[in-house]
């Protein structure tokens, strides 16, 4: 790769050992740096389902959010490579042919944005071998537009966090002062390209968009104005997961000291504000979640080999 522009960053790295991209991606095309695999069972319902679903969580991010719980796999030093294992393409489709077979709902690729180059030949090579599932991609929603429309056909249901909406936040937290306005196209991009809702008879997202918005502590009211441009935007019925599960992460206490809202959870009060004014908002799909998922547990053991 010459000049690497997948992402909004537009960083133009050669994507080598001496010059990663600002994701930290040293792969260059035809080949995937992949953190896990497994069958995940802690997605929403709709996703994970009573069989799990048949997670890649690749490596390297492009948003790079400082307080990113699955911080081990998603950032690096200059000097230090991402973890995981190259992939290529008829590698990791065999990899997920295994996952398949253990009777998951769905294969889910999260935070895959900066290989989306390699994902319509990699979902062309699964499907020739009769995997059919539904595939979902899982992002941060800071996609250009130009990359999500070369994944048009090979994508079932995006599952896209909206993250931020005021400049200054998104820009003090992910140094991606742009978040709201790039994550605003790209969702009604994916909107586009998936704009019916469907569910199998068992509940099972099958085709379409589910949002996801992580209440943040002391920033409860961004995530109203996030909740008044989906009102507007996007229909009242879409699938939207309010998470009440920011978990401060010991490992980044150090990035986080200028920020001491962020060293604690989400209290009660915060959070009930924002469900409510998504319901008052018209919004009828919605999924919460109890205080209790703000635990470290639901963070995958990125260490132990895959299952």
């Amino acid at each position: 790769m010459s000049a690497c522009n997948l992402c909004p960053r537009q960083c133009q790295a050669a994507r080598t050992q001496t010059e990663p991209g600002l994701c930290g991606s040293r792969t260059g095309p035809g080949f995937f740096r992949v953190a896990k695999t497994m069958v995940h069972h802690w997605e929403e319902p709709y996703i994970s389902g009573t069989r799990g679903s048949g997670t890649v969580f690749f490596s390297g991010c492009p948003l790079g959010c400082l307080f990113c719980q699955n911080h081990a796999i998603s950032q690096s030093g200059e000097d230090t490579p991402l973890p995981g294992s190259d992939y290529s393409v008829h590698e990791l489709a065999d990899r997920l042919v295994q996952l398949a077979g253990q009777g998951v709902h769905n294969l889910n690729f999260v935070t895959g944005s900066h290989f989306a180059q390699d994902i319509p030949a990699l979902v062309q090579t699964l499907r020739s071998r009769a995997i059919s599932i539904p595939l979902v991609w899982n992002t941060s929603s800071y996609e250009s537009v130009a990359t999500l429309r070369s994944l048009e056909g090979s994508v079932d249901v995006y599952l896209p966090d909206f993250k931020f909406w005021n400049r200054d936040l998104s820009n003090k937290l992910a140094h991606a002062p742009d978040y709201a306005e790039v994550a605003a196209k790209a969702i009604l991009e994916m909107q586009r390209q998936q704009p019916e809702t469907r569910f199998d008879p068992h509940g099972l997202l099958i085709h379409g968009v589910a949002l996801r918005l992580l209440v943040l502590p002391g920033h409860h009211r961004d995530a109203l104005s996030i909740i008044d441009w989906i009102a507007q935007e996007l229909p009242a019925d879409i699938p939207l997961a309010i998470m009440n599960q920011y978990t401060p992460v010991p490992d980044l206490k150090d990035k986080l000291s200028g920020y001491p809202e962020m060293v604690r959870r989400v209290t009660t009060y915060e959070y009930q504000i924002v469900v409510d004014h998504a319901q008052n908002k018209g919004l009828t799909r919605l999924l919460g979640q109890e205080r209790s998922a703000a635990s470290a547990v639901y963070t995958p053991d990125f260490i132990s080999p895959d299952a």
